[in-house]
């Protein structure tokens, strides 16, 4: 006699697996409630996940993230985020290895959209945001004058950037004296504990190399 599930056993499997993936779908729908759209994720290569409320939701394709999730890329992973909501036309490329928090911008919110625990990411945005930097590091803020820019994270101490449009002002967040404004293919960085130095101009291999790992869709 054979030793298959048959009918029986089938069905008992189906059931559980039903159960379980109700379950998936009502604790995602807890955790997303009354919470406010920030935008789309698109993984263009590898895999993301997103932190919610204490669920871990892997990411292959595409996934509308909420104020406060947690988004991580993976190794040899790339991500877009199109932003929706009051930040409505922005958008941004997450390369591999990067854990990034997403917050939505409410009326009176000073906390800044994007706040990079480590990793890079490109941010380029339609609209103004005044006097809230929009993105934030352990070590830096950055207030935006222009519209284009990148931060990396490598190391808890320091905050790099790249200006790709417009004017960027980064400051340091234990010495709010200690800032630097950072332009069009210009480097700088934020050091803790240190005084800024001016920034300096990209050279050709490594601005080319930039602009290629950080690419949007149809660059």
């Amino acid at each position: 006699m054979g030793h298959g599930l048959g009918v029986s056993g089938g069905r008992t499997v189906y059931w559980r697996w039903l159960g379980l993936a109700l379950a998936t779908l009502a604790a995602l729908a807890i955790a997303g409630t009354a919470r406010a759209e920030f935008g789309r994720l698109i993984v263009a290569q590898g895999e993301a996940q997103v932190e919610r409320r204490g669920l871990v939701i892997p990411v292959r394709a595409t996934f509308t993230l909420l104020d406060g999730d947690r988004v991580r890329t993976l190794a040899g992973a790339k991500a877009y985020i199109e932003l929706t909501g009051s930040l409505s036309g922005g958008r941004a490329v997450l390369t591999q290895s990067t854990t990034l928090d997403v917050h939505e911008l409410a009326a009176g919110q000073t906390r800044s959209p994007l706040t990079l625990a480590f990793g890079a990411v490109r941010a380029s945005l339609q609209r103004f945001l005044g006097g809230v930097p929009f993105v934030s590091t352990a070590t830096a803020t950055v207030g935006i004058k222009g519209t284009d820019f990148i931060v990396y994270v490598k190391r808890e101490v320091a905050t790099e950037f790249i200006g790709v449009e417009g004017l960027i002002e980064c400051v340091s967040r234990s010495r709010p004296d200690y800032s630097i404004r950072i332009g069009h293919r210009q480097w700088g960085e934020i050091v803790e504990g240190e005084k800024p130095k001016p920034p300096i101009h990209v050279p050709d291999d490594q601005w080319e190399g930039a602009l290629r790992e950080f690419s949007y869709p149809g660059q």
